[in-house]
């Protein structure tokens, strides 16, 4: 369960940013804001001004798209009155030979000829206006909190064997995965959930961060590229591999080149024929050459057809269209070295990616005659069009199908970076983080130094941002509270936010250092009765396995140190055995010198597990009862919790509770 401030049916008294004491020294807030003020605070003030934003390019948008249509619908009346006025002018005059009328069919000719020309503008404008549209709303929308209304939430991307990447929220409705994801493309999508999923190289950090930082203001490249994006993501994962198989085959060019010489010689000696015996009365053996073609027909359709077909399929049709997100990555000139890098290998490789998807474009266009059965069959023998063009794309195949995934994963490496991106442009009081090695001396520098913060996934203005340190590997925090005071949600403030950093992404702190470090976690330990297993044997369990992470990474300097999350330890079991079990457990943790964590407990006893406070400092979440309701600050102070509210909470529910032995049960006003 989580205790943060979003809890139903209890007042919550916490500012939506909490004065704290300085880095490292957690202390009582200087003020709380009321709900009333709650909209003033920084954080709800950015995130409303963002809002306004997005809504109003919504509706910007949204008026240029209805333009748009407009103008297609007029356009198509002009079209379609010129096309009658031509054929009616044509009939007339031949009907009736009247040489004039030729005049008439030939300006509607022109007519119609410029109205399809003037059409083809605004009628691909406006699909690129209604998802620059809905691109808009998803960004008021995720800044509202309002994750039904994104497309993804890469629930795909859990794994059961890492049960932090659902406790902490990494994947699914309402998960870290959803607040960054702006990638559109199958590849882009997979390259921000491993980014999430596995940390990056810490070394590589900087850099990616610097890309990120550049993306930031070039708002109108990011949402144009997700756009693009958009209107090509009907490429699911199955069409991705099957296109790139298709790309990295042997080209068939050689194959193909006899039976194109023949029809480089057969098909100009037939349309000849055609003319002299036409137009001339002349005899010629035109039936012979163009036997011949059908021939040179019936001999390569079927294995031509079967390479080029899936390419006409609505699921491959979306490739051609990359064209344009390319286009929009190589017109921009970079510092960052990861986009440096990028532009200089499109550049170095002959001919751009858009100018080679451009190509591709043009060849299965060619080859769309084959949905019009008539015009197929007409110029596929009289013009071998069908060899001619499946013998272009060999050659596309040969020059640029090798080169097609390494584009394609730059081009995913930028919607993942983009990405970041738009997460520190929507919330500007983001922090870019400080992620470590681990290689400095011991003492020169906490392992987990942070300031303001917060949990990202709370709304902006029900955000509490409290400082915290942990000065060492080795160290064991011992977080105490009551109920619902806010235990849960710092232990996934902190989880989510190392996640963040370390995938290069801003995180929601005014600043944060940290020790590159892997994720264990125990927060949200549920019973499994088809496995047979008790929530108390379930929590076992997953502690044996982060004790079993902590041993590895102790054994292996090689391996990453572990950053502990620890929920309630043991609390399914009595209190006698429960201190027992914890000292043990804590021993072991300890024992650990390289890794760190934290743990959390409403049970005041477990403060007693040891004197060491170099080794297990304490820190505590409070509350206040005032006869009738709690209230909470969610704010994070030294030492360990003075009061309790198990029982405040029974009686707040409406369920009588004796205050003590002998005395009469108080009912609490469910009303209250």
């Amino acid at each position: 369960m989580s205790d943060g401030p979003e809890e139903a049916g209890l007042k919550s008294t916490a500012p939506a940013e909490a004065t704290t004491a300085p880095m490292g020294k957690p202390g009582a807030a200087e003020t709380v804001a009321s709900p009333a003020e709650e909209a003033t605070t920084p954080d709800g003030k950015a995130a409303a001004r963002r809002i306004v934003q997005y809504t109003r390019a919504a509706a910007r948008y949204g008026r240029l798209r209805a333009r748009v249509e407009r103008n297609i619908a007029v356009l198509a009346g002009v079209r379609l009155g010129a096309f009658l006025v031509g054929a009616a002018g044509a009939f007339i005059a031949w009907q009736d030979r009247a040489p004039a009328w030729w005049a008439v069919a030939g300006l509607g000719l022109v007519a119609f000829t410029v109205a399809v020309v003037l059409h083809r503008r605004p009628f691909a404008r406006a699909p690129r206006l209604e998802m620059l549209t809905r691109l808009c709303e998803e960004g008021a929308a995720r800044l509202r909190g309002d994750w039904a209304a994104l497309p993804d939430d890469g629930a795909a991307h859990l794994d059961p064997e890492r049960p932090e990447l659902g406790e902490l929220q990494v994947f699914g409705r309402g998960s870290l995965y959803q607040l960054v994801n702006r990638a559109a493309l199958p590849g882009g999508r997979a390259r921000l959930a491993a980014l999430l999923r596995d940390a990056v190289d810490a070394a590589a950090l900087p850099d990616r961060q610097a890309a990120a930082r550049e993306l930031v203001p070039l708002a109108g490249l990011r949402r144009r590229v997700e756009a693009e994006g958009r209107l090509v993501a009907r490429i699911d994962d199955a069409a991705m591999a099957q296109f790139l198989s298709w790309a990295e085959a042997p080209a068939e060019t050689a194959r193909l080149r006899p039976w194109v010489i023949a029809g480089a010689v057969l098909v100009p000696i037939t349309l000849t024929q055609l003319v002299l015996t036409i137009a001339f009365k002349q005899p010629t053996f035109w039936q012979l050459t163009l036997g011949a073609q059908f021939a040179i027909y019936f001999a390569t359709t079927r294995r031509l057809s079967a390479g080029y077909l899936p390419l006409l399929a609505e699921r491959h049709r979306p490739f051609v269209a990359l064209r344009r997100m390319f286009e929009a990555v190589e017109r921009r000139r970079f510092v960052a070295p990861p986009l440096a890098a990028m532009r200089a290998r499109f550049d170095a490789a002959g001919e751009r990616p858009s100018k080679a998807m451009s190509r591709l474009e043009g060849v299965v266009e060619s080859l769309a005659v084959r949905h019009g059965a008539l015009l197929y069959g007409l110029v596929s023998t009289l013009l071998l069009w069908e060899l001619w063009w499946c013998y272009r794309l060999e050659g596309w195949r040969a020059a640029h199908g090798r080169r097609v995934r390494e584009d394609l994963a730059a081009l995913a490496d930028f919607e993942a970076l983009a990405s970041m991106a738009a997460l520190a442009h929507d919330h500007p009081r983001f922090c870019w983080p400080e992620v470590r090695l681990g290689t400095e001396p011991a003492g020169e520098a906490p392992v987990v130094a942070a300031r303001q913060l917060a949990y990202p996934l709370f709304r902006p203005e029900k955000r509490v941002a409290n400082d915290f340190t942990l000065d060492r590997g080795g160290q064991l925090v011992l977080i105490t509270g009551s109920n619902m005071s806010g235990k849960s949600s710092f232990l996934r403030a902190l989880g989510a936010n190392a996640i963040l950093a370390q995938a290069g992404a801003p995180v929601c702190a005014a600043a944060l250092s940290l020790q590159a470090c892997r994720l264990s976690t125990s927060i949200q330990v549920t019973d499994a009765p088809e496995q047979g297993l008790s929530r108390f044997y379930a929590e076992v369990r997953r502690i044996r396995r982060i004790l079993e992470q902590l041993d590895a990474a102790e054994a292996d300097a090689t391996l990453l140190p572990r950053l502990y999350l620890v929920d309630e330890m043991l609390s399914g079991t009595n209190s006698r055995e429960r201190n027992q079990a914890s000292r043990a457990i804590v021993g072991h943790l300890l024992s650990a010198g390289r890794s760190f964590g934290l743990v959390t407990t409403h049970d005041l006893e477990l403060v007693r597990i040891t004197d060491d406070r170099s080794r297990v400092p304490l820190y505590h979440f409070s509350d206040r009862f005032d006869g009738k309701a709690l209230h909470f600050d969610y704010t994070l102070r030294a030492g360990h919790a003075t009061t309790t509210n198990a029982l405040h909470v029974l009686r707040i529910a409406g369920i009588a509770v004796p205050d003590g032995p002998g005395e009469t049960p108080l009912v609490a006003d469910a009303n209250s």
